[in-house]
């Protein structure tokens, strides 16, 4: 491999190799790999509010977008919809295919179909050929409506997680949705007046949640178990958790980068428990997005357009290739290996008002150019074909 240039940063954690046994054991043989950045900027100043979360499906080829104007009072829409749910359609092509009164903060499957869900305690669901429609919750919370920051289907249920940037609105809100009735589930004490941000599904079945303070709890079988992360302090939300098979990562932070990974291990009497570990990357700013691809690669993305890649011992750190903040990060790695397709979305979250603009950065897709809704849009960047990781 070249040597680093002065902006390519290998970032390790407490247990790493060094980078002389990384560039080792790139081996001799490898081709040169030289490009800076693990992904493109496939889109750039889309008008519409920022994007806040993707999933990908590899069956299909196909990416979901789910955002809209964070933060921006409704009454300055002027007949703009909130938000929307974009599918990309690879190669090259991006398209609205629902709109919202209410900002969608995240987008994943239920049933095989592209589901969101956001502010206002809103859930759509788009079927392709059919369009979009609202799934009635029949909620009626007394501290007012959910926000649903996050959503993940486990078995033939679907749990929500949420609460809301109001103070006196609802904390703590934790949903369950076996296919026909939504049902608020009582949570920890500990984390019944928090926000929860994010849920994902490990193969155990067991379900993890995160969010403010620090709060992590483990959910199976109808039983809640918190899970200590020993964070405290301004700085200890968890925005984002993505599990597989038993492992999961959870990120957070916003001046300072927090990230847990998550393993089962075995205590001195056999018994094997889940616990988080921290990971600590020099540099880093808060982390708002993770997405384990698969079992020996995570992307992480976070303010000022932060981008990582790690396979849990090396990780490489790349420029920054928009000042935007980057929310979400998501989409397929094929089973057999031979393609990962990722997606990193974001925005400008810090302008509440109608000129909020949004940020799609391309990764398995060298498309000379890109459409939204059939506006053309040319991409910068030059890509890193090596990810660095385990298997690439």
């Amino acid at each position: 491999m070249s040597p680093m240039k002065t902006w390519q940063k290998i970032v390790t954690t407490s247990f790493a190799l060094t980078t002389a046994a990384f560039a080792l054991a790139c081996g001799p043989d490898d081709p040169p790999d030289t490009s800076p950045d693990l992904f493109r900027v496939a889109v750039s100043g889309l008008a519409g509010g920022s994007l806040l979360s993707v999933y990908g499906d590899a069956r299909t080829g196909r990416a979901y977008l789910a955002g809209g104007y964070v933060g921006v009072d409704p009454s300055r829409l002027e007949g703009r919809p909130a938000g929307r749910l974009l599918v990309y359609r690879s190669p090259g092509s991006f398209l609205t295919v629902c709109t919202a009164d209410a900002v969608l903060w995240w987008t994943a499957p239920v049933d095989g179909v592209a589901w969101a869900a956001g502010e206002r305690g809103r859930v759509v669901r788009y079927r392709e050929g059919e369009g979009c429609e609202v799934v009635p919750t029949g909620l009626n919370l007394p501290e007012g409506e959910p926000t649903f920051w996050g959503f993940t289907q486990a078995g033939n249920d679907t749990w929500f997680v949420g609460g809301s940037a109001l103070p006196t609105g609802p904390k703590g809100v934790l949903v369950r949705y076996d296919g026909s009735t939504f049902t608020r589930v009582e949570v920890p004490p500990e984390a019944r007046d928090v926000n929860l941000y994010k849920i994902s599904s490990r193969s155990n079945g067991e379900l993890v949640v995160v969010g403010e303070r620090g709060v992590s709890f483990r959910l199976r079988g109808g039983v809640a178990t918190m899970v200590p992360t020993g964070l405290t302090g301004a700085d200890s939300r968890l925005f984002t958790v993505s599990c597989h098979g038993d492992d999961c990562w959870a990120v957070g932070g916003q001046n300072t980068g927090v990230a847990l990974r998550g393993e089962t291990v075995t205590l001195p009497d056999t018994t094997r428990e889940f616990r988080w570990q921290p990971r600590n990357f020099t540099e880093a700013r808060g982390w708002n997005g993770v997405w384990f691809a698969d079992a020996d690669n995570a992307f992480l993305v976070g303010v000022g357009g932060q981008t990582m890649h790690t396979d849990g011992f090396r990780s490489f750190m790349a420029r920054s290739l928009t000042p935007a903040t980057l929310h979400g990060v998501g989409g397929w790695a094929r089973p057999d290996g031979t393609s990962t397709v990722a997606l990193a979305v974001g925005g400008e979250l810090d302008t509440a008002d109608t000129t909020q603009r949004a940020v799609i950065l391309l990764r398995g897709d060298d498309s000379a150019a890109f459409t939204v809704d059939g506006t053309p849009f040319v991409p910068s960047g030059e890509l890193r074909r090596s990810l660095g990781g385990a298997g690439q």
